[in-house]
């Protein structure tokens, strides 16, 4: 595996800023060996699910969130990398996602996890169709380009739904969580809900709040619950 920097330089031209950014940002955090190959797996996976393929609009590459409809967003790449860091994803891994959005950060998590599943889901249908859409457009290229990434996609659901009325979501556990939209303080409890009855023992779950730190569960045995220091705006859940 390349090292960041490397990652970096090798990325086209228009990429190379935004992965910059993303290293920056998130190496304030990394403390030793481990972490650092783990960072340099999240840039590898975002050079190569290129951020292009789910965002139609100018800026495609700038570190910020933008619109993509149904008052959603495609996140802060800088973001993005540090929550796919946090939840710590190794290879084989069946992971949850809740709030597809683009369906960037699900082919990301694919792209990790593989040959672990990914099981996408949001309340928003026409979110879901453009997701899958969007999907098919960038295996379409990597099937003719890079033929290893893109068997890393290929284990991708996407689903309309929301989590809260158990259904497809609830037929398996995973261990791995992510909820993409923010939960407003005191709303602790739901998240809580999801973690015992749909994560793995040693399974682990983030989530986020509209705005404040980022929330960890960890299952080992009981639920263990600890938070970021720093902090975030996300759109609401749903």
């Amino acid at each position: 595996m390349e090292n960041s920097w490397e990652i970096i330089k090798r990325a086209k031209k228009e990429m190379q800023r935004m992965l910059s950014s993303i290293y920056m940002y998130n190496s304030n955090f990394i403390l030793k060996g481990e972490e650092k190959e783990l960072l340099d797996r999240v840039l590898f996976s975002m050079s190569v699910i290129d951020r292009k393929y789910f965002y139609h609009g100018e800026m495609v590459y700038i570190d910020n969130a933008l619109p993509i409809g149904e008052g959603q967003t495609i996140s802060q790449p800088s973001t993005v990398a540090r929550m796919l860091f946090l939840l710590n994803l190794k290879q084989g891994d069946n992971v949850l996602e809740i709030g597809t959005g683009s369906g960037w950060n699900a082919s990301l998590l694919s792209f990790l996890a593989y040959p672990g599943r990914v099981i996408s889901i949001d309340r928003f249908e026409s979110l879901v169709k453009n997701a899958e859409k969007n999907l098919s457009g960038l295996r379409n290229y990597l099937k003719q380009k890079k033929p290893n990434a893109y068997e890393k996609l290929e284990k991708i659901n996407f689903f309309a739904e929301s989590i809260f009325d158990r259904k497809k979501a609830w037929k398996r556990k995973y261990d791995r969580i992510i909820i993409t939209a923010g939960i407003k303080q005191g709303d602790e409890e739901k998240i809580g809900w999801i973690a015992k009855g749909l994560l793995k023992q040693n399974g682990r779950l983030i989530c986020p709040y509209i705005s404040g730190p980022i929330i960890i569960y960890e299952k080992k045995g009981g639920l263990k619950k600890s938070k970021t220091k720093e902090e975030y705006v996300f759109v609401p859940l749903i």
